[in-house]
């Protein structure tokens, strides 16, 4: 049987892009109605909060999956210049958009307010008095939420870790609690009334975020006794998929629980899931270009390489892999690796599978978040494109991306006055 995604078989979808791209051999496809039964089930489980619900842009920024989610009334959490605009390009309006980042340059800052963010996440001190500097002479006001770092464990990889103490992120509970004190009278432009907080990514248990919400009140009532009352408690993002495809995280059991503890909270409420929404929505498919036996062991050669999917080198993350129209014969472990010139550029160093032939289609599955959004053009690779599935229908939503498009011509550049 042929695999598929959004009622269209992979192997269609290869034929159908090669009418317009007729040397494609990998792309990414989404399933957009996949996305959003997500999104609104997510908007559901915390509706009781009437919670915003911000979209992580960088787990894929796909403008033909954003304008739908704009639209069904999402939020956008945008963490750099590119991704605020792609953000207001996309329709989510001032009152739809976070800025987050540790490092925000003046730039994004001055972009945020000059064009509007319903909140900025910041995320150390100095970051305030930067942002009172660009804000003070457009006599508004920006609401800001201080990024707090818990000290919260969590499982899994040390790089999606945000919250322990080891973390580049946030600043001391001490230290917010000093800013909301001397918010008014230091910051006269800025609402500095929010609390935020992102403990980590990828979490299947929502024990982490439980405790999070337990800090989030602790510190919020702190503030209140020292005459600086919160307004806004923002709870990130974290929400994990289980890739090999067994469980997922109790999101509505998670939603019932937070619901129960700041329902009557009088705060306002938000969430920034990436991953969840997405990941689960979206394959990529690669031709087979060798088969190589060496010493009783299978390597499978894909079209697409580490360039185009990062996260089992950079994570060791393993994804399942299925054949798209799998041959007849025993199943046998094999080594499903990339073109790339890098001994990590490996997919899955034992995957079982079929027997394949050069030119057969394999699918690598859960790849909607953290894939095309990670994408690079290493080797001198073009980037793939990309293809969304909605009711059966079939676009092309990003063209493959050859690598000469990305050159310019050089440009002199003047030393004179430079030290």
């Amino acid at each position: 049987m042929t695999v598929s995604i959004g009622g269209i078989a992979l192997d269609r979808a290869m034929a159908a892009l090669r009418s317009v791209e007729p040397r494609a051999r990998a792309f990414y496809l989404y399933d957009l109605d996949h996305v959003l039964e997500r999104a609104e089930r997510f908007q559901r489980a915390v509706a009781a909060l009437s919670a915003r619900v911000a979209y992580a842009l960088k787990a894929n920024a796909l403008p033909s999956l954003l304008e739908p989610l704009a639209k069904i009334g999402l939020s956008a959490d945008a963490a750099s210049l590119g991704e605020l605009e792609l953000a207001r390009a996309a329709g989510f309006d001032a009152d739809h958009r976070i800025l987050n980042g540790n490092g925000k340059t003046p730039e994004e800052i001055e972009w945020a307010v000059r064009h509007g963010v319903w909140a900025l996440n910041a995320d150390h001190m100095a970051e305030l008095d930067a942002l009172e500097k660009i804000a003070a002479p457009s006599g508004g006001s920006v609401r800001v939420a201080l990024r707090v770092n818990p000290g919260i464990e969590t499982p899994g990889h040390r790089y999606v870790a945000t919250g322990d103490d080891e973390a580049k992120f946030g600043i001391a509970p001490s230290e917010a609690l000093a800013a909301w004190e001397a918010a008014t009278s230091r910051w006269p432009h800025l609402r500095v009334d929010g609390l935020h907080l992102h403990v980590g990514s990828q979490l299947l248990e929502p024990e982490p975020l439980e405790r999070a919400v337990e800090v989030a009140l602790e510190l919020s009532e702190e503030a209140s006794r020292r005459g600086a009352r919160l307004g806004l408690i923002n709870l990130g993002g974290g929400f994990g998929i289980d890739y090999e495809g067994q469980r997922e995280f109790p999101l509505e059991r998670f939603g019932a629980i937070v619901s129960n503890r700041l329902r009557d909270s009088g705060l306002d409420l938000a969430f920034e899931p990436g991953r969840w929404l997405v990941a689960t929505a979206g394959v990529l498919v690669a031709e087979v270009l060798w088969i190589k036996e060496r010493d009783g062991r299978r390597f499978v050669v894909l079209a697409a390489g580490m360039n185009d999917f990062l996260r089992p080198a950079l994570y060791g993350a393993r994804h399942r892999i299925v054949a798209v129209h799998p041959r007849s014969g025993p199943v046998s472990a094999a080594a499903v690796v990339g073109p790339v010139c890098e001994s990590a550029d490996v997919f899955d160093p034992s995957a079982l599978l079929p027997p394949l032939e050069p030119g057969d289609l394999l699918a690598i599955l859960d790849v909607g978040a953290y894939g095309a959004s990670m994408a690079s053009h290493y080797n001198g690779r073009p980037r793939l494109p990309e293809l969304v599935a909605r009711a059966g229908r079939l676009v092309l939503a990003r063209s493959g991306q050859p690598v000469t498009s990305t050159l310019t011509t050089a440009v002199p550049l003047s030393l004179e006055g430079s030290s």
